[in-house]
């Protein structure tokens, strides 16, 4: 029945936006197309442009370097009272069920972080940008600080879900043999979660990175910003030679992370 449904829409969708593919190839479409390709040919900058271009792809790998930092270590600060296994009555740090002292303020507690988390992956990180330069000032910090914030509500809700699924026996063990809370959240907690965190961090990463576009496209700097002038004044041969070191960029970044990822093993 649910395969009925999606087939019955896909027709219907195209349809009602009145999609006509015919578009596709009429004269002026292919003429553009012309445009367009003729002016991506291997690009003919100077010395100046070039160097343009590097101190920008150093501000653009600056900018994710940031963003990651804030949603990190954002993520991991707020991950744990957002697991419903932490501070919960029978969790990890309170395994007195019958504790209703602070269960009240347990529960305020996550349902306060599970908020901020949800607020900040629910805005886009394009919304984060244009409201952070209209506060702060043009430049990479309210780009850093946009992706930071949007990427810190995905990675904190991952690196609950890390917390909540926890394997239960070595914890137990520790339990057994009457270790305090603090020292369970040291020796027990911190060393089963921490590798997972960083594998999560390492791939949004790789997110932060590709997403430095997006943001320099509303004014944010680095490469982004670049790539939006020269949209606006039809340098496709600037265009290409942007997208280029934007792709090596990507890559450089994609190797590092997978690396990294590898060894946390």
């Amino acid at each position: 029945m649910a395969g009925l449904i999606v087939m019955l829409l896909v027709p219907f969708s195209f349809w009602y936006i009145g999609a006509d593919f015919s578009k596709l190839w009429s004269s002026r479409t292919i003429k553009l197309l012309e445009d367009v390709l003729t002016g991506l040919l291997l690009p003919e900058l100077d010395g100046a442009q070039w160097q343009l271009l590097l101190s920008l792809s150093i501000q653009t790998l600056a900018m994710s370097i940031l963003a990651i930092a804030i949603a990190g270590v954002g993520g991991i600060l707020l991950s744990f009272p957002a697991a419903y296994n932490f501070f919960l009555p029978g969790g990890l740090l309170n395994p007195n069920r019958q504790d209703r002292n602070s269960g009240f303020w347990a529960w305020l507690t996550l349902l306060l972080t599970r908020s901020i988390l949800l607020l900040c992956r629910a805005i886009p990180t394009p919304i984060w940008a244009l409201v952070l330069l209209f506060v702060l000032f043009p430049g990479i910090l309210p780009g850093a600080i946009a992706l930071g914030l949007h990427n810190l509500g995905i990675l904190g809700r991952l690196m609950a879900e890390v917390t909540e699924n926890l394997d239960q026996r070595p914890l137990q063990a520790l339990k057994a043999q009457g270790t305090p809370s603090s020292l369970l959240f040291l020796y027990g907690v911190l060393p089963l979660t921490l590798p997972r965190f960083l594998a999560y961090i390492l791939y949004r990463w790789e997110v932060c990175m590709r997403e430095t576009l997006i943001v320099g496209l509303v004014g944010a700097g680095g490469l982004g910003y670049l790539l939006r002038e020269q949209l606006s004044s039809f340098d496709y041969q600037g265009v290409i030679a942007t997208l280029g070191c934007f792709v090596v960029l990507t890559f450089m970044v994609d190797g590092i992370s997978g690396t990294v990822r590898k060894e946390l093993r």
